[in-house]
């Protein structure tokens, strides 16, 4: 049925008969009212508007618009402008979010995005329109709608933003193109580098270390910009940028070693966001790494479902089968080797593992522990011996940071010595070092066995519904709600927002749907991504919601592979 659109007038009469009236009467707004240059519609007032939030949409066609063609002639393009864009809301709504002495409310809020440049559903293109959604705080006065504040923010606030941030003469046009450029030049540098045998590319004049983890914006702003050592300087022809130098990290075995806080784990840290594109000025907008990329750390306590952690363990306390292992609390090591054999299964070319956030007993048994313990005593396999296996058989690059094992120096295709966040080429004398002191180790590794589909139980993915949750409990970023279940995902290390959280909770859904008893976990992950791929981002919603952010196979399995009641035959 057709839903007729009313005028501005029209909502200005409901506005005024509102006031002094119970909150609950906000619900005769809903509906879609014709501002003459945008169409607003009012999807959702709750019940209790001093409680929840309205769900509200503003479409403005591309003629009033009046945008320049090439801004969103390409996929790269639109998803950097739409980026910008809701950028430019979030900033323009909290100017006008001043609150008034006695009123509650009267806040336009949008998903607000981080550092890095996601394809998100708070802004997309559409039947030659740009539409925006996003939350309206109603302002409340004593559990009674304050008129005048009511008709300011439809009236006033509400069309003040949407003219300003997407009517284009009203925007930053030279803010809005260097927005496109960055993340079309980032994913053109990305597409080059299979073809250059690449995993990665740091761009001179890049600035990587953080004032604190905690809030990735902090770069340290004196800090000496990188540059390419001579030997591993690659230059990229890009498409705004034009030529660029930076660090090449070819594919195979990277080591990258240096004293202590001589910034390993930044370069890492760095590189394993490096498969998301970064905002103008945050310093790492040309770190690109492959996009199927897999950051790995040890998890401590995090659950294990028939997962084969053979190569790593040929045998374990009370003899569990290491070939179908499953444990509702992993042990450091334990979990580290599960975090890789489902990447592996997933399907990444590239692991980007750091020796700080990694297990000791899973790095490396060195030539004197192998001869104090016997090879028929061993039970580990360590990443040293795993890493040539992964490479030869799977063809997997790995690019691992490590500073206490030698061993690596001899398994190691290219080394990078860090010195003051500076790197330098190091490979010639890691090579001479290990002429000149063998380390006289025996590799203990067989074959890399070949993958084990996984199926998981269709029941198990079910949202769990607890009849009595602990709602006092915070649960921060990192973690999915499913359901009434959290699923910890803390230590999953390019998950980057609650937005992709959000997206990854609703395909969950959609696997359940999917799986049946001959489909294997990476087959409907797949069919997920394919469909999100094909249709957008809305398939995961049966409403317009303007909170999903785009996301990758891999973190959509690593939640899958952590929730705590699912069962995988």
């Amino acid at each position: 049925m057709e839903i007729s659109i009313k005028k501005i007038d029209d909502l200005r009469k409901v506005l005024f008969s509102l006031d002094g009236q119970r909150i609950g009467a906000y619900r005769e707004l809903a509906g879609e009212y014709d501002y003459g240059d945008f169409i607003l519609t009012v999807d959702y007032i709750p019940d209790d508007p001093s409680k929840q939030s309205s769900r509200m949409r503003a479409r403005v066609s591309l003629d009033t618009a009046k945008f320049p063609r090439d801004v969103f002639n390409t996929r790269s393009r639109e998803i950097g402008a739409r980026d910008f864009l809701v950028r430019a809301i979030c900033s323009t709504a909290a100017r006008f979010s001043r609150p008034v002495t006695g009123i509650k409310g009267g806040k336009v809020i949008i998903d607000r995005p981080g550092q890095e440049i996601l394809e998100n559903t708070a802004l997309v293109l559409g039947n030659d329109c740009i539409e925006v959604r996003f939350s309206v705080d109603l302002p409340v006065k004593r559990e009674r709608i304050p008129g005048q504040q009511a008709a300011a923010l439809f009236i006033d606030t509400i069309p003040r933003i949407i003219r300003e941030c997407l009517i284009f003469k009203n925007l930053d046009g030279e803010g809005l193109a260097e927005w496109i450029e960055t993340n079309e030049d980032a994913d053109a540098a990305r597409l080059m580098l299979d073809g250059l045998g690449l995993a990665a590319f740091v761009a001179d004049g890049s600035v990587l270390p953080r004032i604190s983890f905690v809030d990735p914006r902090a770069l340290v702003k004196d800090a000496a910009p990188f540059k390419a050592p001579d030997e591993l300087a690659v230059t990229l022809d890009l498409p705004n940028a034009g030529k660029v130098r930076g660090m090449g990290i070819p594919k195979g075995i990277t080591l990258v070693t240096g004293g202590g806080a001589q910034g390993k784990s930044t370069l890492l840290d760095a590189l394993a966001l490096g498969v998301y594109n970064h905002i103008p000025e945050d310093g790492r907008e040309l770190v690109v790494t492959a996009e199927d990329a897999v950051g790995i750390r040890a998890e401590e306590g995090r659950r294990i479902e028939n997962v084969d952690i053979s190569p790593f363990f040929s045998s374990l306390e009370r003899g569990m089968d290491t070939r179908h292992f499953s444990a509702p609390f992993a042990s450091p090591a334990v979990s580290q080797a599960a975090n890789i054999m489902e990447a592996v299964e997933i399907g990444t070319s590239l692991l980007i593992i750091d020796e700080s956030t990694s297990a000791a007993d899973i790095m490396d048994h060195d030539a004197r522990m192998q001869e104090l313990i016997p090879a028929d005593q061993e039970t580990v396999t360590t990443l040293v011996d795993i890493l040539p296996l992964l490479k030869s058989q799977n063809k997997i690059s790995v690019i691992i940071a490590a500073n206490c094992a030698g061993d690596y120096l001899e398994i190691a295709d290219t080394v990078i010595s860090l010195n003051r966040f500076q790197p330098f080429f190091a490979t010639t004398d890691a090579k001479r070092i290990v002429a000149e002191h063998p380390s006289g180790r025996t590799s203990r590794a067989g074959d890399f066995p070949s993958v084990i589909e996984r199926l998981p139980l269709s029941h198990s993915l079910e949202p769990y519904k607890n009849p009595s949750p602990d709602r006092s409990r915070f649960y921060g970023r990192g973690f999915i709600q499913y359901g009434d279940e959290f699923i910890d995902c803390s230590k999953v290390v390019q998950l980057v927002s609650h937005s992709q959280g959000r997206s990854i909770s609703r395909s969950i859904a959609l696997v359940h749907r999917l799986m049946d008893s001959s489909k294997s976990l990476a087959d409907a992950v797949e069919k997920v991504m394919e469909r999100v791929n094909g249709v957008g981002l809305d398939t995961l919603s049966g409403r317009l919601m303007g909170d999903l952010a785009s996301f990758r196979p891999y973190e959509l399995a690593a939640a899958i592979n952590r929730m705590r009641r699912v069962k995988v035959k």
